[in-house]
């Protein structure tokens, strides 16, 4: 093996520069095909592997750059940028536990097809509290350990300078900073590259389990070997550190596994790297798989559109003018007709006429016919209505409400007035944008359907992070107590609609309403960072 040892030592520049190089690669593979809009939950976290693996590679870089520095910075420099690769080494190992334990957050909030779900429960590692803090609370337990285990260090302990290049130019600087460089190093190995490992792994196989049917065989081996090479990393970068004056590092480290094998441990981290970075890059298949979904949905849903309109517009410039004109000539031919005998002896005070006899007076009968086709005429207009105001597709709350109220105005009978206040608005998020929309068009079908009203009132207001909106109406109000009645024996579910819909984005719904007084519907719900209108 001494030949094999002899040739890495001899082209340790070279190990070194792909050795950094290798997770450099990774991290701009992962930022360049992150997804900051995509819906699966597995997104996000992965910013924090690439900044990982960012650091990480700077930090390898060090080894390489900071001796050919020693030449031209003075020493008190060297001193400072050798603590400062120590701590650039452990902030990376506590962004690769961050990235674990997002993994495990993620996970708990994916659903259907490893999509992020509201409505999902916080899940196993969801309940843990402190997840999110866990890594920033093991780096600062890493920086006490590490000054309170150097300081017991014995001062006869000395740094092995084998892992920088031409070591012997910073000899000086080694011996300044001493003991907490070799201790740091293995502390930060243990508590935190290990920890973040085995967490990643745990969580990118319960995203990969979350995924279900959308886990097609690339994505999946990807996922797979991801998993592997995680914890390979986690073996060689977080089990095997510098050697230091304890148990287990004094045994295994980077110099015992050298002098076994003739391997540099760089050049094995380098592979179990490169592995991991093969298998992120392969798995943005998976994005481009979410992508392909989208613009289906998307073409599905504009042909979905486009046909609402053509039935919507079929309906009102066919079947709506030409019951009117049948209509028409109804009460042409009421006009046309004489008044039958019954009538008219009622007219002439000659007695009572029957129910029996009015009813087969052709005028009533045909005045009768003449309600049910205004009747059939509101049922087409609110059809059309409903048909109509789902091609709505805006995240802005106010224009939200505005074209669905407009919707109500141009198809049926009823007046709208739409009052807007707030000096701010903001972007919804699509859930929140379609719940909305739903519950709109919700209220504004139950007035159509139900209240028999001839004017709503629509407010809309923004204070802060907050909206309100109110919609009330003139109709034949309701009963509660009786409404909920028949919503527990499944008769009346549109105010329980209303309520499972408001409770989807965090929102209260408050319904209000009186037998003969109208009624109200009013929402309160929480909404992103705010803009300012115009």
């Amino acid at each position: 093996m001494s030949w094999l040892a002899e040739l890495f030592e001899t082209n340790r520049i070279i190990v070194l520069t792909v050795y950094g190089e290798v997770f450099f690669v990774m991290g701009l593979a992962i930022a360049l095909q992150s997804r900051r809009r995509s819906s699966l939950a597995l997104a996000g976290p992965l910013s924090w592997l690439a900044a990982f693996a960012f650091v990480h590679g700077f930090v390898e870089w060090g080894y390489l750059f900071i001796p050919l520095q020693s030449g031209y910075l003075p020493t008190p420099v060297i001193d400072a940028l050798l603590v400062a690769q120590l701590v650039l080494k452990a902030g990376s190992f506590a962004l690769l536990l961050q990235f674990g334990a997002e993994l495990l957050l993620a996970a708990g909030r994916a659903g259907f097809m490893g999509t992020t779900d509201p409505a999902a429960g916080p899940g196993l590692f969801g309940r843990v509290p402190f997840l999110r803090i866990v890594p920033t609370l093991a780096l600062g337990l890493w920086a006490v350990g590490t000054l309170a285990i150097s300081a017991a260090t014995p001062q006869s302990f000395v740094v092995d300078p084998a892992p920088w290049l031409a070591a012997g130019r910073i000899d000086a600087s080694l011996a300044a900073v001493g003991a907490p460089l070799a201790v740091g190093d293995v502390t930060a190995r243990y508590m935190l590259a290990i920890p973040g490992a085995v967490a990643a792994m745990i969580g990118l196989a319960r995203n990969a389990s979350a995924l279900g049917p959308a886990l097609r065989p690339p994505v999946g081996s990807a996922l797979r070997l991801a998993v592997v090479a995680l914890g390979v990393y986690g073996l060689l970068g977080g089990a095997i550190g510098m050697p230091v004056p304890f148990a287990p590092a004094s045994v295994l480290n980077s110099s015992s596994v050298f002098s076994t094998i003739g391997i540099p441990i760089e050049v094995l981290r380098s592979v179990a790297g490169l592995v991991i970075a093969i298998a992120v890059i392969r798995m943005r298949e998976l994005f481009e798989q979410e992508t392909d979904r989208a613009l289906a949905d998307a073409r599905r849903r504009e042909l979905l559109l486009r046909e609402r309109e053509r039935i919507g517009r079929d309906l009102h410039d066919g079947i709506i003018q030409s019951i009117y004109a049948v209509g028409l000539h109804l009460e042409e031919v009421q006009g046309a007709l004489p008044p039958q005998a019954a009538a008219a002896a009622e007219d002439a005070g000659e007695g009572a006429v029957t129910p029996g006899a009015r009813s087969r007076d052709p005028r009533v009968r045909l005045q009768s016919a003449m309600g049910e086709l205004n009747r059939i005429v509101g049922d087409l207009r609110a059809y059309i209505f409903d048909l109509r105001s789902a091609s709505l597709a805006t995240t802005d709350p106010e224009e939200i409400v505005s074209s669905v109220a407009d919707e109500l105005r141009a198809n049926t009978l009823v007046a709208v007035q739409l009052t807007v206040t707030g000096e701010q608005r903001a972007e919804l998020t699509a859930d929140q944008a379609e719940q909305l929309r739903q519950i709109v068009h919700e209220a504004f079908s139950n007035v159509l359907r139900h209240a028999r009203a001839r004017h709503v009132r629509v407010e809309l207001g923004f204070a802060g992070r907050r909206l309100d909106l109110r919609i009330s109406d003139d109709g034949v109000g309701y009963d509660p107590d009786l409404a909920a009645q028949r919503a527990r024996r499944g008769a009346a579910q549109g105010l329980a609609n209303l309520r499972r819909r408001a409770e989807l984005i965090g929102a209260t719904l408050h319904l209000e309403g009186r037998p003969g007084q109208g009624a109200a519907v009013s929402l309160t719900m929480p909404i992103g960072s705010a803009r300012r209108s115009g």
